[in-house]
């Protein structure tokens, strides 16, 4: 067994890591695009501004006992319906 075997099992290419950790760094998680996109869609839109307003209300409050749970999942069901669609079709 050579130098040449030895680097390759151990993982090197004899090329700079620097360059390994750019090629990463381009990568971009589809998921998070779609999410994106689908978050610009009418429903979502709507589901996230009921989220803003209960939010706002919350907050406003200093003793309540109401959550923003409801909306909250609202949002995220109608984006993650949204992303269901949409998220196989970009994947290779």
């Amino acid at each position: 067994m050579g130098l040449q075997d030895e680097e390759m099992l151990e993982g090197h290419s004899g090329e700079p890591e620097e360059e390994e950790e750019e090629e990463e760094a381009e990568l971009v998680d589809p998921l998070t695009t779609v999410r994106e996109h689908c978050e610009q869609t009418e429903k979502c839109v709507k589901a996230q501004e009921k989220l803003e307003l209960c939010e706002a209300r919350v907050s406003a409050r200093s003793h309540t006992q109401e959550e923003c749970t409801e909306e909250l999942f609202h949002f995220l069901h109608a984006r993650d319906h949204c992303v269901a669609h949409k998220l196989f079709q970009n994947l290779k």
